[in-house]
């Protein structure tokens, strides 16, 4: 097996070692040193310069940007290295939003790092930054513990064990779902999202937020400027929870930064919001009505990046399509794609993930 990286580069956030402006094929990332080893690679998020790879040891792995520490180590790094502070723990789960990061633990630890002006890792207003990574505590009211977090440009969300919602950050565009009296400058660091349960997948965009329950209703909130709400074009943004979508064959929601999808359990891909770079993967305009991307069959892996997405299907046939300026489609241009595109065609595809302007995909 092995790891490719491709698109924006310009932090390093590749892991090739380098810095580039952008890289418009895929490159074989070189894991030499590190321990990291391709195959045992479960997941992998990343913000706006950096990234974060968790293996099936449960150790985590960073590289990129790192001025807000959001590494969770010491410098930048320009080639993966473990997050120390983390090895003691198993990690189960990770997520990057533009500047911080976020993991959860095995038995429910849910640890933050890395920009916290907005409060958006949850931690007291009086810490701006940090490049330790921190154990988030709430009070019993709210969490016994957590099982799978998402951030977005300046908010996070979290599916509590409870299968409760809490949120954090800024909700200045609604994105908190905390309805007309909530203020940023609110005391409290992450509050409940009220009358929100049985969370199954949540998912942040850039200022919105999509949630999927187990009897397959997707509620979203937030801005709705593009559609990613699901809302008709005419509504600007919600401040609350609004029923978008119900089919109870759904199994997971992702969000881009103005887009949104949801994949179901025998492989369609509903898809909508802003499609101004072909990011819905078809050649209409914005639509705030989710749809089925009828091109696409067999899915099992859906990731959405801020403007591009990825599909991989269950015969490992990886598809890219959307925004392209720095070439994280891997078409070896910069065109964007309007409909979905093969990577890889004579390859097996085992795991993929659009970030936020890159990508990789793990390759047999």
């Amino acid at each position: 097996m092995t790891l490719y990286s491709w698109g924006a580069n310009s932090y390093g956030q590749l892991g090739l070692g380098i810095k580039s402006e952008q890289e418009v094929e895929p490159r074989e990332v070189n894991l030499g040193d590190c321990g990291l080893k391709a195959q045992n690679i479960v997941e992998i998020a990343g913000g706006g310069g950096h990234t974060l790879i968790l293996d099936n040891n449960g150790h985590v792995y960073s590289c990129g940007w790192n001025n807000k520490g959001q590494l969770g180590c010491s410098d930048d790094t320009l080639k993966f290295e473990v997050i120390d502070i983390l090895k003691e723990f198993k990690i189960v789960q990770i997520s990057c939003g533009w500047d911080f990061s976020a993991a959860v633990s095995e038995c429910g630890k849910l640890f933050v790092w890395g920009n916290n002006q907005y409060t958006q890792l949850g931690l007291s207003k009086s810490i701006t930054c940090t490049g330790i990574p921190s154990r988030l505590q709430v009070s019993q009211k709210l969490a016994t513990g957590f099982q799978q977090t998402s951030c977005g440009l300046r908010h996070m969300a979290v599916i509590t064990k409870e299968n409760g919602l809490l949120v954090a950050g800024s909700g200045s565009k609604g994105q908190l779902g905390l309805g007309n009296n909530y203020d940023d400058n609110n005391y409290l660091s992450i509050c409940k999202v009220p009358d929100v349960d049985e969370v199954q997948s949540i998912a942040c965009g850039e200022n919105h937020t999509v949630t999927l329950k187990a009897d397959g209703t997707v509620l979203t909130w937030g801005d709705n400027k593009y559609g990613q709400l699901g809302l008709s074009l005419d509504v600007p943004k919600s401040l609350v929870p609004n029923v978008v979508l119900v089919d109870e064959t759904l199994k997971q929601v992702q969000a881009g930064w103005t887009h949104s999808a949801a994949l179901t359990k025998n492989g369609e891909v509903y898809i909508w919001g802003r499609n101004s770079y072909g990011q819905l993967g078809s050649p209409k305009g914005d639509t705030g009505k989710p749809e089925k991307l009828t091109q696409l069959k067999d899915i099992e892996q859906l990731s959405l990046g801020s403007e591009h997405s990825l599909a991989l299907n269950k015969d490992g046939q990886l598809y890219c399509w959307g925004w392209n300026e720095h070439g994280n489609c891997g078409t070896g241009n910069t065109k964007d794609v309007s409909k979905p595109k093969q990577i890889f065609p004579k390859r097996k595809v085992k795991y993929v993930a659009a970030c936020t302007g890159h990508s990789f995909a793990v390759v047999e």
